[in-house]
């Protein structure tokens, strides 16, 4: 009876339509042989979800459905990354602009202040829990600027966020069967703020309208603002942005002043080049 509890429809509905969206946008990625329209940063997210939970493997004796499902959701993101770097050309990376580092390290706090375990392992799963609901924040931010998107990226971000429903329906149908015997507070609080972030993006796209709505402004907006301050955090401390653009996209003007920058050291180094080829005895120093 138990195992029918937890094995039920509604699990299995949220498991494979998670499936399908991940294999949807592989499928479109190898098609077309383009990224466009999809974020990186998400994919890196869902890495880091992925491992981070499924530590068990080596801990737990899994039945053949999880390791298969967890083994397929790894190779999947991996395989997608692997995209990215092969069709980096079609990449937009300022349009992907969210600073992970703003998502990355509160939540990575919040699992070491609050997780109920001991263990590295139990910190890492509550991590994971925290971090899930803004794994397709930078996904999000993509669809929010884009003027026109391709139906299959709304689909594929529509498979990926909705599967979650089916896991709300799956813990309560848990609670009514085993009643204060089960929760999982951390998942709940988890899987109800991504609910309402992916609400407000389905909310949006069934506007006629463009823009975002008023949680995608905000999150646009506090988007916009880390990427600032982490900007001008790294410059001063660092001289230069961290690399893939992870805390963020450079500003316009920044960007555009570090390009006129290196034309202007290119354009100095083919004088120089020139020089020495031609000779010029103004350009000879001699010992």
């Amino acid at each position: 009876m138990g195992d029918d509890v937890a094995w039920n429809i509604f699990r299995y509905v949220a498991d494979y339509t998670h499936l399908t969206g991940m294999i949807l946008g592989l499928v479109c990625v190898l098609l077309t042989r383009s990224v466009d329209g999809f974020s990186r940063k998400t994919q890196i997210a869902y890495l880091l979800v992925y491992i981070s939970r499924y530590l068990d493997v080596f801990t737990d004796t899994q039945v053949m459905y999880l390791l298969v499902f967890k083994a397929t959701f790894i190779t999947i993101t991996l395989a997608m990354l692997f995209l990215f770097h092969m069709l980096s050309d079609t990449y937009d990376e300022a349009s992907d602009s969210c600073n992970l580092l703003a998502i990355l390290l509160p939540t990575g706090a919040l699992a070491f202040l609050t997780s109920v375990g001991s263990t590295l392992q139990d910190e890492l799963w509550t991590w994971s829990e925290y971090l899930e609901p803004f794994a397709l924040v930078p996904q999000y931010i993509i669809c929010y600027k884009a003027k026109n998107l391709r139906p299959v990226t709304i689909m594929y971000v529509l498979l990926l966020g909705g599967y979650r429903f089916g896991y709300i329906m799956n813990w309560i149908y848990k609670r009514y069967k085993w009643h204060g015997a089960y929760h999982d507070y951390t998942s709940w609080c988890g899987g109800i703020l991504e609910c309402i972030l992916f609400v407000d993006f389905v909310m949006r796209f069934a506007r006629t309208q463009e823009g975002a709505s008023l949680l995608g402004s905000v999150v646009l907006s506090l988007d916009h603002g880390a990427g600032r301050a982490s900007e001008k955090f790294e410059m001063a401390v660092l001289g230069r942005r961290l690399p893939y653009g992870i805390s963020g996209a450079a500003a316009p003007q920044e960007a555009e002043m570090s390009k006129r920058d290196w034309d202007a050291s290119d354009k100095r180094a083919d004088a120089e080049s020139s020089g020495l080829l031609s000779g010029n005895p103004e350009d000879d120093d001699d010992l």
